[in-house]
């Protein structure tokens, strides 16, 4: 029996880059599942879901000045 690897990426590839990440943002914004982009992108499911869960597809800047936090 043969095991074939359905993912593209090397595994030197462990960062998305900046278009993988809008692509993500877009196809999300379509509708599409997270499984579907994962496909698309020859990434890992989990790491499509990571990706939207902890919200860096959408990038916010944060400063803290004097106790205050900033979000813009």
């Amino acid at each position: 029996m043969t095991h074939i690897k359905t993912i593209t990426k090397s595994t030197t590839e462990k960062h998305l880059s900046f278009k993988e990440r809008i692509q993500i943002q877009t196809l999300k914004t379509e509708g599409h599942l997270n499984r579907e982009i994962s496909r698309r992108l020859g990434r890992a499911p989990q790491t499509i879901n990571n990706e939207i869960k902890h919200g860096t597809v959408t990038q916010k800047s944060r400063q803290k000045q004097h106790g205050k936090t900033y979000v813009y």
